[in-house]
């Protein structure tokens, strides 16, 4: 059972995520479409132009990272933000490939050099700290930590397939964006703690660029959203 002080924790940042602006509800829930008479001459969003909803387990890694302290902490957090930031990538290249939108393809550009940027540093940062590659840091990592990085692996390759499937144009610009918002909500999520806690001061400054950048793409996204559906 959680600690008071684990749950405070990750009330925490639950917070902190909506104070950004950003839905966390856990379930399809959160992406109903209104009714139609709540907005009447408009036309309503598809699946593809409403955010998708936070994985659950983003929070509960969020979680365990609170109860780390020091190295623990560190390599834990490190060992799962190199993948997030490659999956981040790996997306914001297909929007380069398929989408059409000049203004979320520039915001692809940026995700891909801002987050390879963190993985080169975050990869240099474990090896001169710890000694570890990345695949060495995940499995020091709490097996609590695994199992939630194996679940959100798992929920990348899913993200991926749903973007492969979506038609090149407005289309897919749409279908990223809904994707890159939650993505980058649970980057937010697993970055807090660090920010606050990680020994080593560079860690605590990158989580906190990491933060602000992710933060200011995701307010950017919900606002290309909401004027594409009609509700800016």
């Amino acid at each position: 059972m959680r600690s008071p002080l684990v749950r405070r924790r990750a009330a925490g940042a639950v917070v902190a995520i909506t104070l950004l602006g950003a839905p966390f509800a856990l379930t399809g829930a959160a992406n109903a479409s209104p009714a139609p008479d709540e907005h009447p001459g408009v036309e309503e969003p598809t699946a593809h132009e409403l955010p998708m909803p936070v994985l659950g387990a983003a929070y509960e890694f969020g979680e365990t990272l609170s109860q780390l302290e020091g190295r623990e902490l560190e390599v834990t957090f490190l060992a799962e933000i190199i993948p997030h930031h490659q999956g981040a990538i790996e997306m914001a290249e297909m929007e380069l490939e398929r989408g059409e939108s000049p203004d979320i393809r520039t915001h692809a550009e940026n995700i891909i050099a801002n987050q390879q940027h963190q993985i080169e540093q975050f990869t240099r940062r474990l090896a001169e700290w710890y000694g570890l590659t990345p695949e060495e840091a995940k499995a020091e990592a709490p097996a609590e930590a695994q199992e939630e990085m194996a679940a959100m692996d798992a929920h990348m390759a899913e993200m991926m397939a749903m973007l492969e499937a979506v038609p090149a144009g407005p289309e897919f610009d749409a279908a990223f964006v809904a994707h890159m918002i939650p993505h980058h909500q649970a980057g937010i999520v697993e970055l807090l703690e660090p920010q606050s806690r990680a020994p080593h001061a560079e860690l605590r400054v990158a989580a906190s660029e990491g933060i602000t950048i992710q933060a200011a793409e995701v307010a950017d996204f919900r606002t290309w959203l909401a004027a594409r559906t009609g509700d800016a």
